[in-house]
């Protein structure tokens, strides 16, 4: 009984101990954080980094696109190849 309550104990004063200082450090960092967000230095590499993924993202939109229009000419040219007299609907006999 006695070794259960020593150790309840120590974990309750590890836990206390650890949570003051885990919220200390908790605090610097992001004291630390918002600090370095409100840096103009922060923020035009922020704002370089957007312009980069905007364009990316827009070059990869028209890539995508121009696969698509491809592969549905490619289908459509390939379906007439096989009925070129027929429709897909139709069945000869």
């Amino acid at each position: 009984m006695k070794g259960k309550f020593l150790f309840l104990a120590g974990t309750a004063t590890g836990f206390v101990l650890g949570s003051k200082a885990g919220r200390q450090a908790y605090d610097r960092l992001s004291a630390k954080a918002h600090e370095m967000w409100g840096d103009p230095a922060t923020q035009k590499v922020i704002s370089q980094a957007e312009t980069i993924a905007r364009d990316a993202a827009s070059v990869a939109q028209n890539k995508v696109s121009d696969l698509l229009d491809r592969t549905e000419a490619s289908v459509k040219k390939e379906q007439h190849h096989t009925n070129p007299t027929t429709g897909a609907d139709s069945h000869e006999m």
